[in-house]
């Protein structure tokens, strides 16, 4: 008999199991210069990557070089706010006028009342021109100007202001009141710009006078209107 025997009873084979694959090699190499891939960190945009930037934008920041601020369709509190820094920033960075120009602006009463208030503090003068239509509280941003120019074919309407939707509740009564309080320092702004009497603007504001740019320098809304170009 053999010195060394097998156990009894016999030990039962593992099961078998295929070998483990190896896992794949990093690209690149990990070596000494390449430990690992980590992701890129936040760099400078490229110039192709500028293509992505809104058309608007673009033509906003050229026209802020050259001391123009346009304006133009719906102006809430975002573009109001935006309008206010501008000012101040072309105001602390040189002294020639910034060309103002308002195209069928629409704002509210107290959006308007920020942005006249902006144009008051304005160290250097300011120049407006309308071009299309201006309704409602949005006409004072063309009278406060320094000077003011309406197009050929632009139509200046003063009309009250409608207050806005949405509350409800007691702050009705408070906002109504409010509302009111601020329909009247627009009349007395658009009064003083125009040279005429708040009561005399205000009751021109609740009738919707709507004035042609001849009829607008005339009212004392603007100093010129602008000739139409012969075709010759």
């Amino acid at each position: 008999m053999n010195a060394v025997q097998d156990s009894w009873p016999p030990r039962p084979e593992p099961p078998w199991r295929p070998p483990e694959p190896e896992p794949p090699a990093p690209f690149p190499p990990r070596t000494p210069w390449h430990p690992g891939w980590t992701a890129p960190a936040p760099g400078p945009v490229s110039a192709s990557a500028s293509l992505l930037v809104p058309p608007s934008d673009w033509l906003a920041e050229r026209l802020l070089g050259q001391r123009v601020i346009a304006l133009a369709g719906e102006v809430d509190a975002e573009v109001a706010n935006r309008t206010v820094a501008e000012l101040a920033l072309l105001d602390a960075s040189g002294d020639e006028p910034v060309q103002l120009r308002l195209s069928g602006v629409r704002a509210d009463v107290d959006t308007v009342l920020t942005l006249v208030d902006a144009l008051d503090l304005m160290g250097v003068p300011v120049h407006a021109t309308c071009l299309g239509r201006l309704t409602g509280a949005a006409v004072a941003l063309l009278a406060v100007a320094d000077r003011r120019v309406a197009g050929p074919h632009a139509v200046l309407e003063l009309r009250e202001p409608s207050p806005g939707r949405g509350v409800h509740g007691l702050d009705v009564e408070g906002r109504a009141a409010e509302h009111t309080r601020q329909v009247r320092r627009l009349q007395e702004r658009l009064a003083e710009a125009c040279g005429r009497p708040v009561e005399e603007v205000a009751a021109d504001m609740r009738a919707g006078l709507a004035l042609t740019a001849a009829e607008a320098r005339e009212y004392g809304l603007v100093d010129a209107a602008e000739a139409r170009r012969g075709t010759g």
